[in-house]
C-alpha cells in the first residue's frame, strides 16, 4: 500500500496505450485527407463565418420566350449575395452590365421552363455563372429572386 503522502504513479502500459491510440487516430485522419484530396483549409473554411452582403437590383420586366401568339411577361426582382466586402463597389459600378446579362438570360426561358420543378434553381445557377463571367471574376455567391410574377 502507498503511504498517505505518496502519489500513485500512472501505469506505464495505460500511458503507452493512450499515446498509441492518439497516434493511430491521427494517422487514420491523415490517410483519409490524402485519399480524398481534402485539404485542411477546406475543412476550416466551413467553420469560419463569412459575412454576407446583398445587392438588391431594380425590378425587371422581361418578355419570355413564348410559343404561338400569346405573349408572356416576367416581372421579377433579383438580389445578389457576395461575401467580399470590397467587391460591393464593383457590383455597383457594373450594374448596367449585370442588368443586361439578367434580361438577356431571362428572355431565353419559356414560362414552362421557369415553372418546372427545379426551373428556378437552374435559372439561378445560370445567372450566377453569367454574371460572374461578365464581371470577369467570381464575385456573386448566390442569386435570390425576391419577387417573381409570370403573366
Amino acid at each position: 500500500m502507498a503511504a498517505e503522502g505518496e502519489k500513485k504513479k500512472p501505469n506505464k502500459l495505460v500511458v503507452i496505450i493512450i499515446i498509441l491510440t492518439a497516434v493511430i487516430l491521427l494517422g487514420i485522419v491523415a490517410v483519409i485527407f490524402m485519399a480524398t484530396g481534402i485539404k485542411l483549409s477546406d475543412v476550416t473554411d466551413r467553420f469560419v463565418k463569412h459575412e454576407e452582403y446583398i445587392v438588391q437590383m431594380d425590378s425587371f420586366v422581361v418578355n419570355l420566350n413564348s410559343e404561338g401568339r400569346t405573349t408572356n411577361y416576367l416581372k421579377t426582382q433579383v438580389s445578389l449575395m457576395y461575401t467580399d466586402k470590397k467587391k460591393g463597389s464593383l457590383l455597383e459600378e457594373k450594374t448596367s452590365q449585370i442588368r443586361d446579362v439578367v434580361i438577356t438570360d431571362l428572355m431565353g426561358y419559356s414560362p414552362n421552363q421557369l415553372l418546372a420543378q427545379d426551373g428556378l434553381e437552374k435559372v439561378k445557377a445560370q445567372l450566377k455563372k453569367q454574371i460572374n463571367q461578365a464581371l470577369e471574376e467570381e464575385v456573386v455567391e448566390e442569386v435570390y429572386f425576391t419577387d417573381f410574377l409570370i403573366q
